[in-house]
């Protein structure tokens, strides 16, 4: 079952959406960020199909997912499909203009190929929301120190 999310930030959307879409500043708020490694090249104006490898922490080791842009439509949408083994996941990010700053809508669906972590999938949802939460209140609090301080990148 997909987790939804949403989440008020007071930074302009341009902000937020490069928050999440740039690696460089992934680096900055995210922890468990290592990298991304486009194999076929980076494109910036032919995002969407692009395959990606995702480095990340988890366990106290380097782990990667293999992914695919889905969506990206600055400043208003971003989504990716990867997968690593044992799980495939559709994170859909969208990012609204709103009086004060922008909203995000965060959707997750992962999808479990073992039928053991299937049969687990209601608690590891429960964590899953929890940590998701964590994140977009991280999210939240480096895009509003970004958007007062003088290297906005809402320009």
């Amino acid at each position: 079952m997909p987790q939804k999310l949403s989440q008020f930030i007071e930074a302009p959307v341009e902000t937020v959406f490069a928050c999440v879409a740039d690696p460089e500043l992934q680096k900055q708020y995210n922890p468990d960020f290592v990298q991304i490694i486009y194999p076929e090249g980076h494109d910036p104006d032919r995002v969407v199909g692009e395959k990606f490898v995702y480095h990340f922490r988890q366990g106290g080791q380097i782990q990667q997912a293999l992914g695919e842009t889905i969506a990206f439509e600055p400043p208003e949408h971003l989504a990716v499909r990867m997968e690593a083994g044992m799980w495939t996941v559709l994170i859909d990010y969208r990012f609204e203009s709103v009086p004060g700053g922008a909203e995000v809508h965060l959707e997750v669906d992962t999808k479990f190929h073992s039928g053991f972590l299937r049969f687990l999938s209601g608690l590891l949802g429960m964590a899953q929301r929890k940590d998701l939460r964590r994140r977009l209140q991280t999210l939240k609090e480096f895009a509003e120190r970004i958007a007062q301080s003088p290297m906005d990148t809402s320009e």
